[in-house]
């Protein structure tokens, strides 16, 4: 994916830790880089495990993650 098709609060399929499983995005934000150029981070928690992690590319994520409804 590019990093201009990716919001805060979606939720993605990416690979973390070699499986594939679904992540919420919680905050896109700048840091610095070398010679005063700044790069995108992306931060993202595993939906599965709960754990925080951060994405220093937007190839991580594979596509949108399918909405399930639950019905009542």
């Amino acid at each position: 994916m590019k990093i201009a098709d990716v919001q805060v609060g979606g939720r993605y399929i990416a690979r973390v830790s070699g499986v594939l499983t679904t992540v919420r995005v919680l905050a896109m934000r700048e840091t610095a880089a070398f010679n005063g150029a700044s790069r995108s981070v992306i931060d993202v928690v595993n939906e599965r495990t709960g754990r925080r992690t951060t994405f220093r590319s937007a190839a991580r994520l594979r596509r949108p993650a399918a909405e399930t409804r639950k019905e009542p």
